[in-house]
């Protein structure tokens, strides 16, 4: 009589010891796989179009450097003289918005179509403040960093390009966390999957590239991946946030009730551009100056101004207002620092997105180059993902069965 064998834990699968021999595994592995393949092209080209728009203000300054720092000399022209200037030189556009208010800055305008559909390519014109002489004139989408942001943002398709883009990032955030389970090897094999070893052959180098660049660089990516599927759809993104760090929605926002508000005297007229920014400053915080101004219309009687805490990252410590546009009567109000933590950490998606979080100095500088070298990763990874795929599908090709020879 044979005696029953006894079953030991090598024999069982488990995550611990043999994580390949998990059905779960592999379905995880069937998801990576055809989600990877559907996203190939997508991945190569917002990769390395962020990479490319990493240093993106630092070429423009190297290239323009009239267009970022001025020498003040005398007076300053009225915002409305200017305005008035440049509506008049270029019919059928609208001032909508300026930025650019210290010293030694120009002024930049930016405009759209008076009439018809806005769109993301707006116009900009960059003023010598103290002269008004135009500078610049330029759509935003125009040269070569122009297209490629047209690219990284909006596909090249505007509106519904962006909504494809944000579909996109979020198939690359699962492309992340399904890779990081499928990296897993096991407990005795796990450091040696940490590296990288260049003497094999090439099918395997191949799949080393893919797997140990993948673990290294899967968080990160999945950072940026998150982010941009915000950038599309804020509203879900914002949701999750309030919920992981306990935020109450309500907090974000302090808009006044129209019993509380406290301004300026009514007025029959608008007030003009530069009552408006006279307003702004004194609504905002010294230390967050106006960097933002968006004119007021006929339509909205509102304006809104946006102030940069001074040394903060980009977009990523800043207060709002808004007033109204012919009493000066504030109208809402919203302070980064006084924000629940969720909103605190979603001001830091752009910056954190294009690696521009850690200031202009050397350290700011060594993390742009490293965002430069994220950015190549997911066309690495996609590039050798095919490979794999060629690879494994050839050897799942049956051999062709030779012919019975003629006699």
């Amino acid at each position: 009589m044979q005696r029953p064998t006894r079953q030991t834990h090598s024999s069982q699968p488990s995550w611990w010891r043999s994580p390949q021999r998990l059905w779960l595994r592999r379905a995880v592995f069937q998801v990576h796989l055809w989600l990877g393949l559907a996203v190939t092209l997508y991945a190569i080209v917002i990769g390395l179009s962020g990479s490319a728009l990493v240093f993106k203000q630092e070429i423009e300054r190297a290239q323009r450097p009239a267009l970022f720092h001025i020498t003040p000399g005398g007076q300053r022209a009225s915002f409305d003289s200017i305005i008035q200037v440049v509506e008049h030189d270029r019919p059928g556009w609208r001032v909508s918005a300026l930025r650019g208010f210290s010293s030694d800055e120009p002024l930049t305008l930016m405009l759209r179509p008076a009439t018809g559909a806005l769109s993301a390519n707006y116009r900009s014109v960059v003023v010598q403040p103290y002269t008004g002489l135009v500078l610049a004139d330029t759509m935003r989408f125009d040269g070569v960093l122009g297209w490629l942001s047209n690219l990284h943002f909006y596909l090249l398709a505007g509106s519904k390009g962006l909504l494809v883009s944000g579909c996109m990032s979020g198939a690359l955030a699962v492309l992340c966390f399904t890779g990081l389970v499928l990296w897993w090897p096991g407990v005795r094999r796990w450091f040696s999957a940490l590296l990288f070893r260049p003497h094999r052959r090439w099918k395997r180098l191949n799949y080393d590239l893919h797997t140990v660049t993948g673990f290294w660089v899967a968080l990160p990516l999945l950072l940026l991946s998150i982010t941009g599927f915000y950038f599309a759809f804020p509203a879900p993104v914002i949701a999750v946030m309030d919920a992981l760090t306990f935020s109450h929605p309500a907090a974000a926002l302090k808009r006044l009730p129209a019993h509380a508000v406290s301004g300026l005297p009514s007025q029959p007229r608008m007030l003009s551009v530069d009552q408006a920014f006279a307003r702004a400053t004194d609504l905002l915080p010294k230390n967050a100056p106006p960097g933002y101004l968006s004119l007021a219309s006929p339509k909205s009687s509102v304006y809104y101004v946006t102030g940069y805490y001074v040394g903060s990252a980009p977009y990523s410590s800043l207060v709002s207002v808004s007033f109204d546009a012919r009493s000066g009567a504030l109208l809402s109000h919203e302070d980064t620092n006084q924000q629940p933590p969720s909103r605190r950490i979603i001001q830091y998606f752009f910056a954190l997105h294009f690696g521009s979080f850690a200031g202009e100095g050397p350290g700011g500088v060594a993390v742009k180059f490293l965002w430069v070298l994220l950015g190549i990763a997911p066309a690495v990874l996609a590039i050798t993902g095919v490979v794999m795929f060629v690879v494994r599908k050839g050897r799942k090709r049956p051999a062709p069965v030779a012919a019975p020879l003629s006699r």
